[in-house]
């Protein structure tokens, strides 16, 4: 088992000029034994104390992309790893290249290596490499896996800025709904109860939100931030919320038809790239299927088109009508026919693509003016429940 810690260092450069950094190693030895071959002396070396933080998918990415460069240049691939491992950031990715690396002194296959290893990469993106080897073609089927991982992340970017407003203008929303029944209501509760009047509906029941929040209001804030970190460790542990927020999507009227594109292109331009690469259609599917964080809704369907598909039907035939829509189902079948399934997949992994930007763009359009009615729906409720009373004037003034 390696140890790897992130150490500060200061030296000079072959010019005399002091230069300085941070980067990971397994000691001080290792680090200063490494800047003295990039021509580095005087060299001093101080530890960083910092927790390991879980690798992004964008920092996943971009070591495919520089590998495949490296590759690409014809670099031997343990020469490539390990001037990749010198240059990471990640103590968590440095400890996984460590291991590949040492899989691959072990006689393993590049494939093998990160499959023994396997955590920052899809059974997909393993069988492609498995392809790229054996094909002799690893920088572009390495090109093509960066390609999708970045097509992914910039739809993921999108979702999450659309996601953002109205996370934040809900949460404004219910801290200004919250102050006004800790602070404001209270004192109309003050005033209407000296005039001994009967309340309206609408009043009496801000009244008791107001008083209950007044009770309970440090219990309710302790039991949502422990509920929120309790669900925050079994994101990381289990697959049960992924599962869970996936189903809600699915469901949700405005996100529904954007979740069931994404998970169109997602399978099409991977399925795509696996059929062009020569792998068969049933290990294909498989892969879909075993994969880690597979699509907890796709999966099963995938499984009953496997075995349909080992009965001796056809893809087209077998996909499931309620994900995939009939052009879709049209477009395989001709590219079953023609020979072309690969490029077709490809082609309206494409076309759905744009249909999905598309969408994300009419959707951040529309959330705006329905946030707003959102605001003014909570806030109005809360002042004509106050000011109700004073509506009757003739009542309340003596």
């Amino acid at each position: 088992m390696f140890n790897v810690y992130e150490f500060r260092w200061q030296a000079r450069d072959r010019f005399g000029q002091k230069q300085s950094g941070k980067q990971l190693a397994e000691s001080t030895q290792q680090l200063e034994q490494r800047l003295q071959q990039q021509g580095f002396s005087h060299i001093r070396i101080q530890r960083n104390f910092v927790l390991p933080q879980q690798p992004k998918s964008s920092e996943i990415t971009q070591f495919l992309q520089q590998f495949a460069l490296l590759t690409n240049a014809t670099i031997p691939l343990k020469l490539s790893l390990t001037m990749l491992l010198e240059n990471c950031q990640n103590s968590k990715i440095y400890l996984w290249l460590r291991a590949v690396i040492q899989q691959l002194e072990n006689g393993f296959s590049l494939a093998q290596s990160f499959e023994n290893t396997g955590k920052f990469l899809t059974q997909q993106e393993i069988q492609l490499i498995k392809i790229g080897e054996q094909s002799g073609e690893l920088n572009k089927i390495l090109s093509n896996i960066t390609q999708s991982r970045q097509r992914s992340e910039q739809l993921n970017k999108k979702l999450k800025k659309i996601l953002f407003y109205p996370i934040m203008i809900l949460f404004i929303s219910i801290s200004l709904s919250v102050l006004l029944l800790l602070f404001i209501v209270p004192k109309f509760a003050e005033l209407y109860d000296a005039k001994n009047r009967e309340l309206p509906l609408m009043t009496k029941i801000l009244f008791y939100l107001s008083d209950f929040l007044q009770h309970h209001f440090i219990a309710l804030l302790i039991s949502i931030i422990s509920l929120s970190l309790l669900l925050y460790f079994i994101s990381k542990k289990t697959q049960i919320l992924t599962r869970l927020k996936a189903q809600i999507l699915s469901i949700l009227p405005l996100f529904k038809q954007i979740h069931l594109q994404a998970r169109l292109v997602f399978f099409c331009y991977n399925c795509g790239l696996m059929l062009q690469a020569h792998l068969r259609l049933d290990s294909v599917l498989d892969s879909f299927i075993s994969a880690k964080n597979n699509d907890p809704i796709l999966s099963p369907e995938l499984s009953k088109t496997l075995a349909r598909l080992k009965q001796g039907y056809r893809l087209s035939d077998c996909l499931p009508a309620h994900l995939f829509p009939n052009e879709i189902l049209q477009m395989i079948k001709v590219g079953e026919q023609s020979g072309k399934l690969a490029e077709m997949l490809l082609q309206v992994s494409e076309i759905y693509r744009q249909k999905l930007e598309y969408q994300i763009d009419l959707l951040s359009q529309m959330l705006e003016p329905l946030l707003m009615l959102v605001i003014g729906f909570i806030v109005g409720t809360i002042l004509i429940g106050l000011y109700l009373p004073i509506f009757d004037m003739g009542a309340m003034i003596e």
